[in-house]
């Protein structure tokens, strides 16, 4: 993240989308994620913050976020956390040019619009274009063609 001085981040001038993956990258998921939503309250134009495969309860209780939590907090915590999560956009359309995701296309995406149509008030699906959103990974780079859509090891996704 470019910033003017250390620990200083110009709301006029910069935006910043973050895609997703706070928790569950070490032992200070908490922490992160509390920062980000600080500076999120204190600058809401200036940053944007995106779902990942990361922020949902299979995950959080598989790694490490959910210990974190109930280490430092309580159960109401992490549910609390779950909730804000869950209300996170999944995806972002910047200047009209960019489509920014946690993970890739999905093969039910034909119009952007059709994201506006996804229940994202809940916990990720295992399958469908939501979680293709958050969990798909790119291709290779002998790749295939755009057709070519196969199913991903994590059996999840494409």
């Amino acid at each position: 993240m470019m910033m003017n001085k250390v620990g200083e981040i110009n709301a006029q001038t910069q935006k910043y989308c973050f895609l997703g993956d706070y928790v569950d990258r070490g032992t200070q998921g908490v922490e992160v994620t509390i920062l980000l939503f600080a500076i999120k309250i204190c600058l809401p134009d200036a940053l944007f913050l995106l779902r990942g495969n990361h922020e949902s309860r299979s995950m959080t209780e598989m790694f490490t976020f959910r210990g974190e939590v109930l280490e430092s907090f309580d159960v109401e915590t992490y549910e609390l956390f779950m909730e804000v999560f869950d209300h996170m956009p999944i995806a972002a359309h910047i200047n009209g040019k960019y489509l920014c995701v946690h993970g890739g296309i999905s093969p039910d995406l034909h119009k952007l619009e059709n994201i506006n149509k996804i229940d994202r008030f809940a916990e990720v699906p295992m399958e469908g274009m939501h979680c293709d959103l958050l969990w798909s990974d790119t291709m290779d780079e002998s790749g295939g063609s755009r057709n070519d859509w196969s199913p991903n090891p994590r059996d999840c996704a494409f």
